[in-house]
């Protein structure tokens, strides 16, 4: 959809401008990893302490100034991640789709429960979960997942 007739369509879903009609929930939420970027939500998605929406980007490079939000900070901080990463191992999800809960943790990750698939920048599902730990601050081992760095370097941010 061309930006000039939708708002907010970086950080927080979207509001159709032109008349059109608004978008509904996907058959199958996501987690998509951006190259060298953010991880782009896409489902029921529930951000703790925000309204409902269907899209959101957040920060998994930890320079933004709108945690827990993406700001396009990973650009010019050199964020260097892959949007191409191994699968795990996981099994097809009985339910695909419904409520997503996604909690950045206060000096820690991102929790997100619910029906999830990771996929890579690509499309290419790397892991199919209904709880993960997803890290928010760059320095991982084990991108995009939590590994418990943040602890050890001291990350500072607020939760939600």
């Amino acid at each position: 959809m061309d930006s000039s007739r939708c708002r907010g369509a970086r950080s927080r879903g979207y509001e159709r401008l032109d008349g059109g009609a608004n978008e509904h929930a996907p058959k199958v939420n996501l987690a998509r990893m951006r190259e060298n970027g953010p991880l782009a939500f896409h489902g029921e998605l529930n951000v703790v302490g925000q309204p409902p929406t269907f899209r959101t980007t957040l920060c998994r490079c930890g320079a933004s100034s709108n945690k827990p939000y993406c700001d396009g900070s990973h650009a010019a901080a050199g964020f260097s991640a892959s949007g191409e990463v191994a699968p795990k191992e996981s099994n097809t999800l009985v339910q695909r789709d419904g409520a997503l809960e996604i909690k950045p943790t206060k000096n820690g990750p991102i929790l997100v429960t619910g029906a999830v698939e990771v996929v890579t920048g690509t499309g290419k599902t790397i892991n199919r979960a209904t709880n993960v730990a997803l890290c928010r601050f760059g320095h991982s081992s084990n991108k995009p997942y939590c590994d418990g760095t943040h602890s050890k370097i001291g990350f500072q941010a607020d939760g939600v």
